[in-house]
């Protein structure tokens, strides 16, 4: 019965959909397995099974029990260990025959998922700033055509608080028109002499879309009723994508209405002064964006540094684009998929400004079986 219930919680423990953001630790432990007659594969995988279960533990357990009646109605207490952790990645680093036991000593990796994402592996981000496209109703007042370009600079300003996000111009251009040059021949003319930005491993691209137009709502004072008004509506939308791989991150928006007058009565004097203050309009709309260089800034913080796997000089090693320019030091471990188990683990090596060495946690994989595949740094 222990060693079913041993078999299923390695197995629970190994199939748990660990993330790239958990906290976790290398533990080593040593199963064991009585050595059974002509069946020395079978010994070591049992005694493997218990270094799993035991490493499993290592990272914390849960204790819970229940009761059961028997056939013949007699009470029985069970008691049921649950690892609270899940093991990522392991390597065998001895095994031996003692007396009549087999022996396997193992190097694992366990961790804990956190519902909150830890953003230490991204001390730095880089935004590309491209041209805002830009949507104003022919309706619109003649001083709002001034009013996106106000709200981009103040989108963009806002960015500049920030000591841990630095900040590309390319204003002058747009992603889609960029690409586009980037796929040319390098020594196209108009590529040289063109505006072209050129990423770098881990960027991100910042495009904003902003909307003006009238629009009607109901509006009151301490002097009259609800009544249908002239508003002015600003709408921003951002959107964030990778750009080395084009994936879209991060997408939101923002609505503002800000009353625009005049006042609809049959006094003159009265719609006239009643009309707001055009400065307060323009101040009014384009706060409402104030807040979203910090939400930008915070989640961007938090989006797990990833790469494609290559082929290094380095024996039983993969290379990526990634470096300390993107925050990645000696001992940093990351995560890919993996056969034999939910997640194979790799540990940085070498590393310069753009780019890393890995050597895999389990030095008997195949390390070509990896080539290709996204690795995702985890986070501390």
């Amino acid at each position: 019965m222990l060693d079913f219930l041993k078999t299923i919680l390695i197995f629970l423990t190994l199939c748990c959909p660990i993330m790239a953001n958990c906290k976790v630790k290398f533990v080593e432990v040593t199963g064991r397995s009585v050595i059974e007659d002509n069946s020395p594969l079978l010994s070591k995988n049992s005694a493997l099974e218990d270094a799993l279960y035991l490493a499993a533990l290592e990272g914390g357990a849960k204790i819970s029990g229940y009761s059961i009646v028997d056939k013949f109605s007699n009470l029985k207490e069970e008691v049921i260990v649950r690892p609270a952790s899940g093991i990522l990645d392991y390597t065998i680093i001895d095994e031996i025959i003692s007396d009549q036991h087999y022996e396997v000593t193992i190097r694992a990796l366990v961790g804990k998922t956190e519902e909150k994402v830890g953003c230490s592996a991204r001390p730095k981000s880089r935004l590309v700033s491209f041209a805002p496209k830009i949507f104003i109703s022919q309706k619109s007042p003649a001083w709002s055509q001034n009013l996106p370009q106000l709200v981009f600079n103040q989108l963009r300003n806002g960015f500049l608080q920030f000591k841990d996000l630095e900040i590309l111009n390319a204003s002058n251009t747009n992603l889609e028109e960029n690409n586009k040059r980037l796929e040319l021949n390098n020594f196209d003319y108009k590529v040289l002499t063109g505006n072209v930005v050129y990423y770098k491993p881990a960027d991100f691209s910042l495009e904003v879309e902003i909307y003006v137009e009238p629009t009607q709502h109901l509006h009151s004072t301490s002097t009259s009723s609800l009544k249908l008004e002239d508003y002015l509506k600003l709408t921003t939308k951002v959107v964030i994508k990778d750009l080395i791989n084009g994936e879209e991150v991060f997408q939101t928006s923002r609505i503002a209405l800000s009353y625009i007058g005049p006042r609809k009565t049959m006094f003159h004097s009265i719609n006239v002064f009643s009309r707001p203050n055009r400065n307060n309009v323009i101040s009014s709309l384009v706060s409402s964006i104030n807040d979203l260089p910090e939400e930008i800034n915070e989640f961007l913080k938090c989006i797990s540094l990833k790469s494609i796997a290559q082929p290094s000089k380095i024996e039983n090693a993969i290379k990526i684009d990634l470096g300390t320019n993107q925050g990645i030091s000696l001992g940093n471990l990351a995560l890919t998929e993996s056969v034999n188990t939910p997640f194979a683990v790799f540990e940085v090596v070498k590393v310069d400004s753009n780019g890393s060495v890995l050597l895999p946690l389990n030095a008997t994989r195949n390390i070509e079986k990896y080539y290709g595949k996204a690795i995702t740094f985890m986070e501390f």
